[in-house]
């Protein structure tokens, strides 16, 4: 999944890991989790098959659409993007229960894709947060939600704002939950901004904890190599 997503990641694992497994994707604003998680999935499908589902809570789809395509990502028709921005303007946030919209769809296309359905991403777990109340309740319901990603056997990427003071459990717990945590940065280096890669946490495979400087290619984000103080 990783190692056929993006290009250059070669230099951070040892190998690719094997489903399921779920990835949490922090960064701070325009640390480019969603251009990173995109490119990851669209390329994976267009190398390997399979189908893709691509949910996004804050971001319409024809928005997401026009920043996937200017940065070079091209988009396989096998990749499903589905956005909650209509159900967020239909009534009371409150009363809508995200986590179970997302669980049925999920449902939906594991039921009509099958083992073809491969890549769940989940774009935001902050912006879900943001609409409910973050409770002893809401806790132990993101356990069971992650519990349920791991029983479909799908790599799932969960995308949620962490500025760098911020320790990896962020509201829930989530932290220990994951498999993996990716850590996106912004960084300034002789007066310019770069933007960075650095794996906190990766279970099952031997990987990088070298911060890796990370650019846009001709398919969307990849690794350029270890950035040194």
């Amino acid at each position: 999944m990783f190692l056929t997503g993006i290009a250059g990641m070669n230099r951070v694992l040892e190998r690719d890991v094997e489903p399921p497994y779920l990835t949490l994707v922090t960064g701070p604003p325009g640390s480019m989790k969603s251009s990173f998680c995109m490119t990851m999935i669209s390329n994976h499908l267009a190398n390997q098959g399979g189908f893709g589902l691509y949910c996004t809570v804050e971001e319409t789809v024809a928005s997401l659409q026009k920043s996937t395509r200017s940065l070079g990502i091209r988009l396989p028709r096998s990749l499903q993007i589905t956005d909650f921005t209509e159900l967020r303007k239909g009534g009371s946030n409150q009363d809508m229960d995200y986590l179970k919209f997302t669980r049925k769809m999920i449902e939906h296309f594991k039921k009509k894709q099958g083992d073809n359905f491969r890549v769940f991403v989940l774009d935001s777990l902050g912006a879900i947060y943001s609409l409910t109340t973050v409770d002893e309740e809401m806790r132990k319901r993101m356990f069971d939600f992650f519990d349920f990603l791991r029983e479909q056997g799908l790599y799932t990427f969960i995308i949620t704002e962490r500025y760098s003071d911020q320790q990896a459990e962020l509201e829930g717990n989530e932290g220990f939950l994951a498999d993996a945590i990716l850590n996106m940065g912004v960084d300034l280096r002789n007066g310019q901004i770069v933007r960075t890669l650095q794996v906190e946490k990766m279970r099952h495979v031997r990987h990088s904890m070298e911060k890796q400087a990370i650019q846009v290619g001709q398919t969307g984000i990849e690794i350029i190599g270890p950035l040194f103080d």
